[in-house]
């Protein structure tokens, strides 16, 4: 499942490979082409490997064709449009009226958008100029009111025109068709999935499954989408679930044991980072509840969610916990006093319901199954610490608060705060020098600007580890003195020509977002954006005493969780999953008897030493 065999993203074994390198087939034990994106993490489990796809976007027609297409034309009609306006101003004074007012507006929205950029760029001259332009246009009142006109305006030209020129006619029906086929291309959302198995050993598909859901949600999202739950394997059965509403079982061979259906939470993003966990005979599901729940007269308009208890063998509900979670949260399975339970977080962005905002210590066994042993509320007015792998051990449990960042460290048998650490005060930092080309390193450094990156934090040796946001930098918290460091990653790798691996910093490196089969399938642009864009990142994981963070450009930074000094000895590779601009992903790394597991939008990938 998740995180591993005990679902904590900390695994043991045989060490794998330290470096690894798709560009140069670097360990590259075997790659298999996936027909979609896809966002689960990789289960492995004897010798498969299971996860899951979107359902394949299949559009009729070529959309850069289409496009291609469309560009011709339109050139092509305003070479024609230039010389018939001409021609029918000499002669028909009425379109000659419709003309002149259609520059004046022209210009009239021109001289709107200008002025408004003006007094924008005065109030903050660092915004980008072109998106500015853009925003004016889009919600200026006047400029709309104008704009409206202007089509209408150029429908009349249009007939005249028309009726004028047989060229004209042709060109103009044949945008029109290209215009229609566009706007018929399938949405790029999708609620259905496929669940894959593996060969682990050759990466040959043995078969798949289509799993149906019924609230859709944005393709390859930087946020989760239907695929992102991992599944979930036993040696015997594998269990799918699709997070827009479905979930079943079926023997290692492909055969169907039981599925159910539900209807997800749907009146926010879709930002569903819960992973579902196997503990004993109950597989643990995030929810809403039946309508027969009497919990449910506390809601509002939106749907809670809750933390359910799915028999492994039947798919019938066993028990709903107590508390609520966020859909935001990644719930996390651990042991106290020789007994499981789970860490389950509440509060976020977009009024997501559930309250009391904080954390909750559920218990996993017994007859008191999904009662709390304690709550903890942060007291904060918009919580995002349930934004995050929802870590705990024996000893501690955590909470990231945001703005001034804090790290709040909590009894995990009582759930009392122990310690708040002040992550922005007397931090050290290891930043590259540009000019000195080198890495620098300044003690008792305020730090300003800094926002965490969601879901990119891991527990390891005593430290709490995090990137930050769109910085290509990664923090690490003593969860007992507050001792904070920030050390700088290289935002990409270059192969030199003697054949070393050259580090950039600080530059972004755009990204496409098309499958193996050449499809752009992204409806949100900012997941192109680079590596440390704002997203929620695949989960990183602790090998033996190794750490893993993957960015969203297909970089994997090695770190050492045994690193006596947070500098740049601490990184001890920097690995890639495929050419530069051409890789994206959202995933976690998995570990299985000395071999990595990973996936990007085009494929899987073993990775492994090559003797």
């Amino acid at each position: 499942m998740a995180g591993g065999p005990e679902g904590r993203w900390l695994v043991s074994g045989p060490q794998p490979p330290l470096n690894f390198s798709i560009r140069t087939n670097q360990n590259i034990l075997w790659k298999t082409t996936l027909p979609e994106g896809g966002q689960s993490g990789i289960t492995v489990c004897d010798d498969m490997v299971f996860l899951s796809i979107m359902k394949p976007w299949t559009p009729q027609h070529d959309p850069d064709k289409l496009k291609a297409q469309q560009d011709e034309i339109l050139k092509r009609k305003a070479v024609i449009l230039d010389v018939i306006d001409k021609e029918i101003l000499d002669f028909n004074s009425a379109y000659a009226a419709l003309h002149s007012t259609f520059k004046s507006h022209d210009a009239q929205i021109n001289d709107l958008i200008t002025k408004r950029l003006e007094m924008l760029l005065n109030e903050d001259p660092k915004q980008n100029v072109d998106k500015l332009r853009e925003r004016v246009r889009r919600f200026h009142p006047r400029v709309k009111e104008l704009e409206a006109e202007q089509r209408k305006l150029t429908n009349q030209m249009d007939r005249v025109r028309i009726a004028y020129s047989g060229d004209y006619a042709a060109t103009h029906k044949a945008k029109a068709d290209i215009e229609l086929k566009i706007r018929n291309l399938p949405s790029l959302k999708g609620a259905d999935i496929v669940g894959y198995c593996l060969d682990a050993n050759t990466g040959e598909t043995l078969w798949s499954v289509p799993l149906k859901g019924s609230v859709e949600g944005p393709y390859n999202y930087g946020f989760s989408d239907s695929s992102s739950p991992t599944p979930i394997s036993d040696g015997r059965h594998v269990w799918f679930v699709n997070a827009s509403g479905s979930m079943g079982c079926w023997t290692v061979d492909g055969q169907m044991v039981w599925f159910r259906e539900w209807t997800p939470s749907a009146k926010a993003p879709f930002n569903k980072q819960f992973e579902p966990i196997l503990t004993g005979d109950w597989i643990l599901n995030v929810e809403p509840l039946p309508n027969d729940d009497p919990r449910k007269k506390k809601e509002g308009e939106r749907k809670w969610n809750y933390l359910r208890a799915i028999n492994k063998k039947t798919g019938k509900t066993e028990w709903i916990a107590e508390d609520a979670i966020t859909h935001y949260n990644t719930p996390v399975v651990g042991n106290l006093n020789g007994q499981p339970y789970v860490l389950q977080g509440r509060g976020g962005p977009h009024q997501v319901p559930e309250r009391p905002n904080g954390l909750s210590l559920t218990r996993l066994f017994g007859k008191d199954a999904g009662k709390a042993l304690w709550h903890w509320d942060p007291q904060e007015e918009i919580p995002f610490g349930a934004l995050a792998n929802q870590h705990w051990d024996d000893q501690f449990a955590y909470w990231l608060k945001t703005g001034h960042l804090k790290l709040a460290v909590l009894d995990s048998k009582t759930g009392k705060q122990l310690h708040e650490h002040d992550l922005l005060s007397h931090a050290t930092t290891t930043l590259w020098n540009k000019e000195k080309e080198n890495y620098e390193t300044l003690h008792e450094q305020t730090i300003r600007g800094i926002v965490d990156l969601r879901h990119t934090n891991i527990v390891a040796e005593g430290y709490f580890y995090f990137l930050i946001r769109d910085k290509w930098q990664v923090a690490r918290v003593n969860v007992v003195t507050g001792r904070t460091e920030y050390l700088e990653l290289p935002s990409q790798i270059h192969r030199s020509a003697q054949g070393v691996n050259v580090w950039t910093f600080n530059e972004v490196q755009p990204n496409d977002t098309r499958n193996s089969r050449g499809f752009d399938v992204a409806q949100d642009p900012r997941i192109k954006l680079g590596g440390f864009t704002k997203s929620f990142l695949g989960a990183p994981t602790v090998v033996n005493d190794r750490i893993y963070f993957t960015s969203m450009t297909g970089l994997v930074y090695v770190l050492d969780a045994t690193a006596p000094t947070f500098n740049r000895s601490a990184i001890l590779a920097v690995n890639d999953l495929g050419p530069i601009g051409k890789t994206w992903t959202v995933n976690s790394i998995s570990y299985a008897n000395g071999r990595l597991f990973h996936r990007t939008m085009k494929e899987v990938i073993c990775i492994g030493e090559i003797k």
